[in-house]
């Protein structure tokens, strides 16, 4: 490997890790505020909350992985030309693949390296545990930090909880109403209050206080009064959905789900695990082509007095439109499984249009047309 190959590498790669720092920590950050809901009414702890995002990682970085390559090839080119560093080495007869390419082709094919494992093994694991964390979370019962002094809360559709003050697990000035079941509406009052737990079970200990029940079908409210009351809490826990998505199954369990069975065959459930598989190992592919867009600037400006907007937007729109194909075609595989073959048929075309493109030299294609 010569001297410039090694510092092409090494100013790509510093681009590339700032860029991704970058990005994926504005991403990371906002999905992170999306969930702060989990640490703020789900009685989370920190540790477990920053574990929980710290998961969300591997999929971002799955997105933002291809726009920095990108972005950071782009810049290096450009700020070569600026430099008038390209136009040195090519009159010292160097040529643009000893320049540009091949330094980005080896840079993209260890870019790529890193997109398959995190593609098929380290996002599924990823997406597996925050899939069981969220239903421990949820299914994990009405805490006492939930609960806001004088404020009516509702843990649950059919619970609501209004309290005076609140100290730690202990309560004063307690009123609940309970909705569970819609003929017989339920009004807790009480002086005091205490969250327990009892053979495993969340219990809200009520003190010196009444029940008032609503019969509706007798339209009559009737009245129990208690020193002592346990309201078990375990039927107004959340009942979060258990079902696992294709994406957050394992790439080994994918294959098991689906092996000797035909496409034909294939309820929606498998049509999703089939299109998930292949988008695992396709879509990586498109790494070596978001490399090498940036290329084409030099087909239009070379010089650092030529024009550099219009092809930095005909590479920027051409980068987004591969974007575009990638992510539309790998939900459309949903629908036509039959379509497989295109799932790697276009990264790989798109690759050999690439080549053609900036391989092709204009000095042959005016020899071609003169020899005719």
């Amino acid at each position: 490997m010569s001297r410039f190959t090694t510092y092409s590498i090494k100013e790509i790669s510093s681009s590339f890790l700032l860029l991704i720092v970058l990005i994926s920590s504005i991403l990371w950050l906002g999905q992170s505020l999306r969930h702060i809901d989990l640490l703020t009414t789900e009685n989370v702890s920190l540790i477990s909350y920053m574990s929980y995002i710290l998961l969300l990682l591997p999929k971002i970085l799955l997105i933002t992985i291809p726009i920095c390559l990108f972005l950071s090839i782009l810049f290096n080119i450009n700020r070569l030309r600026n430099d008038s560093e390209i136009i040195i080495l090519w009159a010292s007869g160097k040529s643009d693949f000893d320049i540009l390419i091949r330094p980005i082709l080896f840079f993209a094919l260890l870019v790529y390296f890193l997109s398959i494992i995190l593609s098929v093994y380290i996002t599924p694991y990823s997406l597996n545990e925050i899939r069981h964390k969220i239903i421990d979370i949820r299914s994990s019962g009405i805490h006492a930090s939930i609960l806001k002094e004088k404020k009516f809360i509702s843990p649950a559709d059919t619970l609501t909880i209004f309290l005076q003050e609140r100290v730690g697990n202990k309560i004063n000035g307690l009123l609940i109403h309970d909705l569970g079941d819609s003929n017989r509406p339920q009004t807790y009052i009480a002086q005091n209050g205490e969250f327990v737990e009892y053979d495993n079970e969340k219990i809200l200990r009520l003190f010196n206080g009444n029940i008032q029940i609503f019969e509706r079908n007798e339209n009559k409210i009737s009245e129990i009064e208690f020193e002592t009351y346990d309201l078990n809490l375990a039927p107004y826990n959340k009942k979060e959905d258990k079902h696992i998505y294709s994406d957050e199954l394992y790439t080994n369990q994918l294959i098991t789900n689906l092996e000797g069975k035909k496409l034909r065959d294939l309820n929606k459930y498998e049509k999703e695990q089939f299109a998930e598989l292949h988008s695992r190992f396709a879509n990586p592919l498109y790494i070596f082509s978001f490399a090498l867009i940036p290329l084409i600037i030099l087909k239009f400006s070379k010089k650092p007095g030529d024009n550099f907007l219009l092809p930095i937007t005909i590479v920027s729109i051409l980068a987004f439109v591969f974007q575009i194909i990638q992510i539309t075609l790998s939900n459309f595989l949903i629908q036509e499984s039959n379509l497989i073959y295109l799932v790697y048929i276009l990264p790989i075309s798109s690759l050999i249009f690439l080549n053609l493109i900036i391989f092709f030299d204009d000095v042959e294609l005016k020899r071609y047309f003169n020899a005719r």
